[in-house]
């Protein structure tokens, strides 16, 4: 049994950032700690028998007031690196401490403040996310900062495991894969509309986007190549079928006239999508909910796409990410309406880089920071997206990205994590499809044999 005994302020936001560490990533059962708060404790103390490890606190008792802390002022404006037990951790919050005397280990790594921090993504609350769905990923400390491309959150957790007695038990987690997708169009142009377009594409020249609006001649490539709106779905079913993956689908359900209507949720073509996917009978295939900009701020417009999304699955869904990851506090509420269940989502993932947005590379549960609670929501980090790979193309040599993501995948392998792969369907580009579905297989290869 470890004991924990902590300072007597900022109470779920301790218990939290201890509960993630121990029972979220470390996989240690809540019998075998128990959390106390006293008003003589000034610092983290955990004890073991007869041994005991300090962590010291450096950020939640100057803040002791409920919600005090939420300032970015409060960001810190420097990097520190942390030694011991020959690791080098990055410091959030802490110092460069290190003290052992006979049974008891001295720490000035505050690891729980660090790891709150990470999780909460409380930063991005101050930076805009709460106003407008999202903030400048380059503002964020981990990005600023260089560390971003490491799950410095699992390194905490395996250094406080290192710290802890051998005869703790911890339940180790298995290296899982996961090839997730954002349904955002997949209509193959009829013959109908090949002919407008080549008429107004004569008239007015070739359209300014050629992913989305392609020249007809490109549209005649893609139907070629791509005859049904199934077909794209089928390439990758197949690939993830090959190698023995789980696969995620993200439905948008606009309705007609609607911005983002890509593709009409009660259109013919997209339930027989649902269906064959469903025929398939595959526990690793699993459809969800991929909710619109339109809902962002707008309840009206949620509990609609919701009613939605369960007509044309059938079921209430189970997993889910916002389109353009636009998401406040306010719509994760919304998300943990849907079920009575743990809703698991993944919005925590970079549009510019590969990386770790939360520092950790296994799912956990989220805290809203204002109600000061654990949510019945469960994010599953995605670390790899095409889109930046793309991005990418233009910056960085094509060995260059693959060593980004490489190391991406190495990481969550090390820490025996949950890789979550992005790869759209949407783009009509019948090229840009087959050259990007050659790095998914190229990634998950290397992935599953890694």
């Amino acid at each position: 049994m470890i004991q924990i005994n902590c300072p007597n302020n900022n109470i779920p936001e301790r218990v939290y950032a201890i509960e993630v560490l121990f029972a979220d990533i470390l996989g240690c059962k809540h019998e075998d700690y128990a959390i106390q708060f006293r008003d003589d404790a000034v610092n983290y103390e955990l004890s073991v028998a007869n041994s005991k490890l300090i962590i010291e606190d450096h950020f939640f008792n100057q803040y002791t007031d409920p919600l005090s802390y939420l300032n970015l002022n409060n960001v810190p404006a420097s990097l520190g690196w942390f030694h011991g037990l020959e690791q080098e951790l990055p410091i959030i919050y802490g110092e460069d401490k290190f003290e052992k005397k006979d049974d008891t280990i001295v720490i000035g790594l505050d690891i729980f403040a660090s790891t709150f921090f990470m999780l909460t993504r409380w930063e991005e609350s101050l930076l805009g996310r709460e106003e407008k769905g999202d903030c400048d990923e380059t503002l964020l400390f981990a990005v600023k900062h260089g560390i971003s491309n490491r799950p410095f959150v699992n390194e905490y957790a395996v250094f406080l495991r290192k710290l802890l007695p051998s005869e703790i038990q911890f339940t180790s987690r298995e290296y899982e894969v996961v090839l997730s997708h954002d349904v955002d169009g997949f209509i193959t142009p009829s013959w109908k509309r090949i002919v407008k377009d080549f008429v107004r594409q004569t008239v007015h020249g070739a359209p300014k986007n050629k992913i989305l609006n392609l020249t007809w001649m490109e549209e005649i490539k893609y139907r070629r190549t791509f005859p049904k709106g199934y077909s794209q779905f089928g390439l990758y079913t197949a690939l993830a079928e090959k190698y023995n993956i789980l696969e995620w689908f993200y439905f948008k359900v606009c309705g007609k006239g609607e911005t983002e209507a890509t593709y009409l949720f009660g259109d013919k073509e997209t339930k027989e999508i649902v269906e064959k996917l469903k025929k398939k009978n595959n526990a690793k295939i699993v459809l969800g909910f991929h909710p619109s900009q339109n809902m962002f701020g707008n309840k009206k417009q949620w509990d609609k796409e919701v009613s939605r999304i369960i007509t044309l699955l059938q079921e209430k869904p189970t997993i889910g990410r916002n389109h353009h990851l636009l998401y406040n506090h306010e719509t994760l509420r919304l998300w943990e309406s849907i079920t009575e269940v743990p809703l698991h989502i993944s919005n925590c993932v970079f549009h510019k880089r590969q990386g770790f947005r939360s520092g950790v590379c296994v799912p956990y549960r989220l805290f809203d920071l204002y109600q000061r609670r654990v949510m019945n929501l469960i994010e599953h980090p995605c670390q790899i997206m095409d889109t930046v790979i793309r991005y990418d193309e233009k910056v960085k040599s094509e060995n260059e990205r693959w060593l980004d993501i490489q190391s991406t995948i190495d990481f969550v392998n090390q820490y025996q994590g949950e890789l979550v792969l992005t790869w759209h369907i949407y783009i009509r580009n019948r090229k840009l499809i087959q050259d990007y579905f050659k790095w998914c297989e190229k990634v998950i290869q290397y992935a599953v044999k890694g």
